[in-house]
């Protein structure tokens, strides 16, 4: 009795040789129609809202009632949605264990980092869409594309709660040029960078920032007491001068999101009974660029120690 030959593939099998590993940019452009079947209910949630919003302004604009100008003053929203975004990304896999995720024909390292791009990607389409939606309605209501604005200045510290003499305002000329087209993708990449770190990094992150929130606040009543007790007075709200370093800090997150409008402008009360928006100083552009880098930086710092936690670890 004859046999006949077996098939190439059937031999390889038989020898115990593994399948040829998918390249990366297969597994790329899978992991980025996955993430955006995994997204699917905010990816259509937010274009509805988008829609709605720009029906509102569309009808101001057309009643003359309000003018757009691109970024004129930097929204936060880009920078939000880039810290949230990864929990969407990874509510539905199992980041530490046996999940399905990491059964796939990939090392393990290397598909977590492909799932963080393929994220990140999709981040990048919604803030391009952002900017595309300012840019159509600026360009409907004629405002600026490269807004040129006239800011009204205060020369010396003055308290907001009292009225203002007018001759302590004066009026400066800002353009911000170019630049200010980057900063919601730059703070949007750094933020979704930091969050990815977190999902990654972490077993249970709720926990975590439950539990730095809950240690926070026991630190903080801890240094008022032992301030108030000893005469220490910079124990006094040290948890909360920490927290504010890294938030309203020269190169804080406020900074990266909105070149510290949050801080830097106020609505004051002239003495003439007007109202105006005054600016206590000009937005930092020159901070603005080391507070990008190093926000980054860190992202992708933290993002390398978490993804190492994934390493493929082997028995010989």
């Amino acid at each position: 009795m004859t046999t006949a030959p077996g098939s190439p593939a059937a031999e390889g099998r038989a020898r115990g040789t593994r399948p040829p590993v998918p390249r990366l940019r297969d597994v790329l452009r899978e992991q980025f129609h996955a993430t955006g079947f995994a997204m699917r209910l905010p990816l259509l949630i937010a274009p509805v809202f988008a829609v709605l919003a720009t029906l509102v302004l569309a009808l101001r604009i057309r009643s003359g009632d309000a003018v757009v100008n691109l970024h004129a003053q930097p929204s936060s929203f880009p920078g939000i949605v880039g810290a949230l975004l990864p929990i969407a990304v990874w509510a539905r896999e199992e980041r530490f264990g046996p999940g399905f995720l990491w059964t796939l024909p990939v090392d393990r390292l290397r598909h977590a980092v492909i799932k963080v791009v393929a994220g990140w990607l999709w981040l990048m389409a919604g803030v391009l869409i952002f900017a595309l939606c300012q840019l159509v309605l600026a360009l409907v209501s004629g405002g600026q594309l490269l807004p040129m604005e006239t800011l009204h200045m205060v020369s010396a510290p003055v308290s907001f709660r009292d009225r203002l003499d007018p001759a302590a305002v004066w009026t400066v000329r800002w353009a911000p040029g170019p630049i200010i087209w980057a900063i919601p993708f730059v703070a949007a990449t750094a933020t979704y960078l930091l969050g990815s770190a977190v999902m990654l990094g972490i077993r249970y992150p709720l926990r975590w920032v439950v539990g730095v929130v809950g240690l926070s606040a026991i630190l903080s009543a801890i240094g008022d007491m032992a301030s108030r007790s000893l005469g220490i007075p910079w124990l006094n709200h040290t948890a909360d001068r920490v927290i504010s370093l890294f938030v309203e800090g020269r190169y804080g997150l406020e900074l990266l999101l909105t070149l510290r409008s949050w801080s830097l402008d106020h609505r004051a009360i002239l003495t003439t009974g007007e109202q105006i928006q005054v600016w206590s100083a000009l937005p930092p552009l020159a901070d603005w660029r080391i507070a990008a880098l190093l926000w980054t930086g860190a992202g992708l710092l933290a993002l390398l120690a978490a993804v190492s936690r994934h390493r493929e670890r082997r028995r010989r």
